[in-house]
């Protein structure tokens, strides 16, 4: 698999997509902040696992930003990744969309916590 992230972004994408109206039904795992936000998900496709994140343009409650609400996916931007990506150039960070704002979550820690069964983890 190529190293960039837009080759692997748009085969991600795709396979995410492909799931069709109801993709929670390949979840196999949720992220979650201590505050109960959404920050990500991984989906089993036919293309490998799919990591995906809406990443906000703005933060939730500040009084110097637009107040998005915590639906606020239509107004940001979707990222996805394969998250099984094992070439060494590959980094580790993902990028993840929260209410709070910007988080970094660890694909390795990610398929770790696959691995050990979780189905739901929340990052402080």
């Amino acid at each position: 698999m190529s190293t960039s992230h837009e080759a692997r972004e748009k085969v991600a994408r795709r396979a995410f997509e492909a799931l069709g109206p109801t993709p929670s039904d390949s979840v196999v795992l949720m992220v979650q902040c201590d505050a109960a936000h959404h920050l990500a998900t991984v989906s089993r496709t036919a293309e490998g696992r799919v990591y995906h994140s809406v990443l906000h343009s703005r933060a939730h409650g500040r009084r110097d930003f637009e107040d998005l609400g915590h639906h606020a996916s239509r107004l940001g931007v979707d990222w996805f990744d394969l998250l099984d990506a094992d070439d060494p150039g590959i980094g580790d960070d993902l990028p993840a969309g929260c209410d709070c704002g910007p988080f970094t979550l660890s694909r390795r820690q990610l398929v770790e916590q696959i691995a050990a069964g979780r189905k739901r983890i929340i990052v402080p």
